[in-house]
């Protein structure tokens, strides 16, 4: 059911003489045609420039796909991957020989104890203190799917001693050729009547058993 609603004539007459007297204004009014023949030159270029970073960005996304799609389709042809996977595990295998040895958790912490005081005393400075810590490498509950990485440990050392200067270079060079890691995660010098050395050391250590 379509219901027509009926314009009133004085409704009509009004909007006529409206018009009629807006298109006698414009015709006489040359800074009102000026004005809106500005506004639609801008509206013009406005939408032009749209359209052009419309299509800038398109074209964007269009290039970027294609080199995606490149990169895969190589991917995909290439024949050498038995090969990679060799050259990939002999590095693994040459990275897993630098963890520190010990065949269980306590051994490697005793010998990384050992190590540190007993290279100390080879350039005449007495260890005050070492105090071992040994954590996951991954702290984080991650499923990796990776035997090696989840038994993966860091053994971290807080050690402090007296300061001296000489001593100091020839262990951080001891540490830097040392066959196993050791990284230098922390050095600190407490200058005073008494000066003292506080370093943080750590390694890696995998138990052989796993």
């Amino acid at each position: 059911m379509k219901t027509r609603f009926a314009i009133p004539d004085s409704v009509r007459t009004l909007t006529n003489q409206a018009r009629e007297n807006f298109e006698r204004e414009f015709a006489a009014n040359d800074r009102l045609k000026w004005l809106l023949s500005m506004g639609a030159v801008f509206l013009y270029l406005a939408l032009i420039l749209y359209l052009s970073g419309q299509s800038d960005s398109a074209k964007r996304d269009l290039q970027f796909s294609q080199a995606q799609l490149s990169r895969i389709s190589a991917q995909a042809e290439e024949t050498r991957w038995p090969e990679r996977a060799v050259t990939a595990q002999a590095l693994i295998n040459g990275l897993e020989e630098r963890f520190w040895p010990g065949e269980t958790p306590g051994l490697a912490e005793a010998g990384f104890e050992r190590w540190i005081r007993r290279t100390f005393e080879q350039h005449d400075v007495q260890v005050r203190q070492v105090q071992l810590t040994r954590s996951s490498v991954l702290e984080d509950e991650v499923d990796t799917g990776s035997t090696t990485l989840s038994s993966m440990q860091r053994i971290r050392a807080k050690v402090t001693s007296p300061l001296n200067e000489a001593a100091l270079i020839r262990f951080l060079d001891d540490a830097a050729m040392n066959e196993s890691w050791i990284f230098i995660e922390q050095l600190i010098v407490r200058p005073g009547r008494n000066p003292r050395l506080e370093m943080d050391l750590a390694t890696f250590f995998r138990p052989r058993e796993l």
